[in-house]
Order: C-alpha cells, then sequence, then structure tokens
C-alpha cells in the first residue's frame, strides 16, 4: 500500500491503515470492525480478524492459527456441527488472549506518548 496521507485536519502522519481509521473516529466510537453475520447466529468479526492479521505478519504459527479458527468458525456456520463446538471454542479464547496482548500493547504505547507529550 502506498504511503498513508497525513490527516488532513491534525497532520498527524500514521505507521497504518488501521491507525489512520482509528484517527477519524468520532470520541464516542471505539474502533471500526465490521461483521459478517453468518448463518446459525455466528459473527466474524471481519475486522478483528484483518487487525490480528496485520498484527502478526511476521508470525507464521500465529497466523495459521488465526486462519484456522477463522476456516473453523464458517464451517460451524454453515453445518452447526456439535462436534466443532469445542475446537471453536478453544480458538475463541486463544484469539482473545492474543487480542488482548495487542490492545494492551497499544494502551502502553498511548500511554506512553501521552506522557511524552505532558498531557
Amino acid at each position: 500500500m502506498d504511503k498513508i496521507p497525513p490527516c488532513s485536519i491534525c497532520g498527524e502522519e500514521f505507521n497504518d491503515i488501521f491507525e489512520a481509521t482509528d484517527h477519524l473516529l468520532e470520541d464516542n466510537e471505539s474502533e471500526f470492525d465490521p461483521k459478517l453475520i453468518l448463518p446459525n447466529g455466528y459473527t466474524l468479526m471481519v475486522g478483528s480478524l484483518l487487525r490480528c492479521l496485520y498484527d502478526n505478519a511476521d508470525k507464521p504459527d500465529e497466523i495459521k492459527q488465526i486462519v484456522q479458527s477463522t476456516y473453523a468458525t464458517l464451517y460451524a456456520a454453515e453445518t452447526n456441527p456439535g462436534a466443532m463446538k469445542s475446537i471453536i471454542e478453544d480458538m475463541v479464547v486463544h484469539d482473545t488472549m492474543v487480542d488482548i496482548d495487542v490492545q494492551l500493547k497499544q494502551l502502553i504505547k498511548e500511554e506512553t506518548h501521552k506522557n511524552e507529550d505532558g498531557e
């Protein structure tokens, strides 16, 4: 992807499209996270999936886990097999822990940035 242009209002520059998108959100919005509604009550969080893949791009084992989890979710949504339930639950717990790690790193980065700016 080409270099992301700075914010036209404040001039802030961004490392990736996720930072740029987050910057454009209104104060009452937490994150842009589009969802794909699947059969049988499942929802695929497309925005979270893409962020997770991007954040783990240099970790092939994590990418494999994320892709398998997504594939299992899609399979379960289409077929609704009881046997997949525990596998999916385990994968969701693993993915949630990865996401929590990413969120904690972002929070620390933001707090460090605020402290450096004297806010």
